[in-house]
């Protein structure tokens, strides 16, 4: 991205009363609920193959998985909202300029 592109976003943001979304936070919910999802699928899998029907386990590992997924989910919605910001900013600045002669 070049700085005008940068400066342009920034300007978006500001008029539109929004903060800048951080993607290493986005990135971090993605990734630790696909692991959550992950270890409740696996944790499932060895309590079906063990046959231990232990009552507490099962609600617990499908309440992991539940917020796993939606945590995954959010993160994605999360870059979902930075990459059309961006492309907003950067249509807005397009718009803004005049057409070039020739």
């Amino acid at each position: 991205m070049n700085p005008s592109s940068d400066d342009a976003h920034d300007g978006l943001l500001r008029d539109l009363g929004l903060k800048r979304l951080r993607p290493v936070w986005a990135k971090f919910e993605i990734f630790f609920g696909l692991g959550a999802v992950g270890g409740s699928v696996f944790g499932g899998l060895y309590l079906a193959a063990n046959a231990n029907p232990s009552g507490w386990l099962w609600p617990c590992l499908t309440v992991v998985f539940t917020l796993g997924g939606y945590l995954a989910l959010a993160g994605h919605r999360s870059h979902l909202y930075q990459s059309s910001n961006r492309l907003a900013a950067h249509l807005a600045d397009l718009i803004r300029k005049p057409p070039h002669a020739g």
